[in-house]
């Protein structure tokens, strides 16, 4: 069973499961009491050095949600699209080549992805579209009156299969973005009063649900700013390589509030920052990481800004630096 279970477990993780053997998975799951489920999952992940390593509480996390999924309290679920959504998210600590397994059976079908903090996934949608969510994003997905609807909150690069008889729509709140076949990113999360479009190649309409009639039509390059205040659209000229940077584990800040990088980071890397030196919060930074630790992003901006940080498990906490000792100083301690 030990084995068997590395093997499928190895396969599920790397997205090379196909749907026989992610059968077999589920069924090897099924055999396994808690205790033994937790010490296989730990000692998979000690003895395979080309996965990260994890702190115990996220081991903890991701056993318990997964037995939940297994076997919910009071009622039974079989592995139904959403579940089978939701464990992918969960274990998707080298997310990027997971793939649903499942494929819709009726109109009235959907599933649910999310993503947690310092994780991203990519995705495979039942009509062959491909979706890549960001940290903290999570994507809903069904048909509606002949429509193929997806339901974002947080980031996500979308690459759309054509299909003319079913439109494909990603709403982000009262924003409606339809498209036949094509490409873009779209970044909207709740701490943000705006939802950005950048469109990456083909095209793509715009629309807000309380007004349909009125829609505008985004051009390759292009990026759409929509207000969530008062539902105004704004275009702009954009670099689609700073757009999907992210895609690319590339972190990149242009012009932007330290503050706001810090969110970012937070985001990025799952960690809490605790930024004791508000005064530092409003400072202008461009700047790019790929690839980093997050220990040397820290030195990075320490450097620059002059603060001590000091991270604990998955806490930073940000301290303003001692200033340095003027001349005067020094000859008043000798």
């Amino acid at each position: 069973m030990t084995d068997l279970f590395d093997k499928l477990y190895s396969q599920f993780l790397s997205g090379k499961t196909n749907r026989k053997d992610f059968e077999g998975f589920k069924e090897s799951l099924n055999h396994l009491s808690d205790q033994e489920l937790a010490e296989r999952m730990e000692a998979f992940w000690d003895e395979n050095t080309v996965y990260p390593s994890m702190e115990v509480g996220r081991k903890r996390e991701i056993h318990r949600r997964l037995r939940l999924q297994i076997h919910p309290p009071k009622i039974s679920i079989r592995w139904s699209r959403i579940v089978v959504a939701a464990v992918i998210a969960v274990l998707s600590v080298t997310a990027w080549n997971f793939s649903l397994l499942h494929e819709l059976q009726n109109a009235n079908s959907s599933f649910l992805a999310e993503v947690p903090a310092g994780d991203k996934v990519q995705l495979t949608l039942p009509d062959k579209s491909s979706v890549k969510l960001n940290s903290e994003s999570s994507l809903s997905y069904a048909y509606v009156n002949g429509k193929r609807v997806a339901r974002l909150k947080g980031e996500g690069y979308f690459q759309v299969s054509k299909d003319r008889k079913h439109p494909f729509v990603v709403q982000v709140g009262n924003l409606n973005i339809e498209v036949l076949g094509t490409c873009f990113n779209v970044y909207s999360y709740e701490e943000n009063d705006f939802v950005e479009t950048s469109l990456i190649e083909g095209s793509v309409r715009l629309y807000d649900s309380k007004s349909p009639s009125e829609s505008f039509i985004l051009k390759p390059s292009q990026k759409a700013i929509y207000s969530k205040n008062n539902g105004k659209i704004s275009f702009h000229n954009t670099d689609n390589v700073k757009e999907t940077a992210w895609t690319q584990n590339h972190l990149v800040f242009e012009s932007e509030k330290l503050g706001s990088v810090f969110q970012k980071i937070e985001r990025w890397y799952g960690v809490h920052i605790d930024l004791l030196c508000p005064e530092i919060a409003n400072d202008q930074i461009s700047g790019s990481f790929k690839d980093e630790q997050l220990p040397y992003v820290m030195e990075a901006l320490k450097f620059q800004y002059g603060f001590n940080y000091e991270i604990t498990g998955n806490n930073v906490t940000i301290n303003k630096s001692n200033p340095l000792l003027s001349k005067e100083n020094i000859l008043d301690m000798i």
